[in-house]
């Protein structure tokens, strides 16, 4: 069984009745994370584009329509690039997993994401962990670029394997720091949750 980690709601709360319900942020452990400017900033497809990147105040109302004399409600965190990010580019290590089922559109998935970071963020070093979670420790992997993943979202399933469950969390910890993985992308619905905390 692992290891369940319950953290509270972030709860703000403002005039006429607003309040955010916030998500936990990396700066609530670590409050003197540096950072760094957002790499989209200097890559010429974003550069036409005004006002691309979302205000750290921005949210989203969770009811679309109130009435004028009715409180502002419940809202939660807009998603979306930010100014400043917390890494560079050149010293991320990430990964992508899936886990759990088959679904239409994993291999899509998988190909924006290797494109995103490698065309986007500027990031080189991606690797696809095959067969699940159980694939941290058993060694298969492949390096993952936009020519390897070109072509993948024509094909059914994944190109990663997938598996449910039958995992060693702390071999899996393990395999994460030997390998140096500074960034973790789990792709999967059921047989994710399943997966360490």
């Amino acid at each position: 069984m692992g290891l369940e980690i319950k953290t509270n709601p972030k709860i703000v709360y403002g005039e006429a009745g607003y309040v955010l319900e916030d998500v936990p942020h990396l700066t609530d452990y670590m409050p003197d994370l540096p950072t760094y400017p957002n790499p989209l900033q200097d890559n010429p497809a974003y550069s036409v584009v005004k006002q691309y990147f979302v205000n750290r105040d921005d949210t989203v109302a969770q009811k679309i329509v109130v009435h004028k004399t009715s409180p502002r409600g419940t809202h939660f965190r807009r998603a979306g690039p930010r100014q400043r990010v917390y890494f560079e580019s050149d010293e991320v290590h990430a990964c992508i997993v899936t886990c759990g089922g088959l679904c239409p559109g994993l291999n899509t998935v998988i190909r924006e994401i290797v494109c995103g970071l490698s065309h986007m963020y500027g990031v080189t070093k991606i690797l696809g962990i095959e067969g699940g979670y159980r694939g941290f420790y058993a060694r298969n992997t492949i390096s993952l670029t936009p020519k390897t993943v070109n072509d993948i979202h024509k094909r059914g399933g994944t190109i990663l394997g997938t598996s449910r469950g039958g995992h060693d969390t702390s071999k899996i910890v393990d395999s994460i720091q030997d390998r140096g993985i500074t960034r973790s992308i789990i792709i999967g619905g059921e047989g994710l949750k399943r997966g360490p905390p």
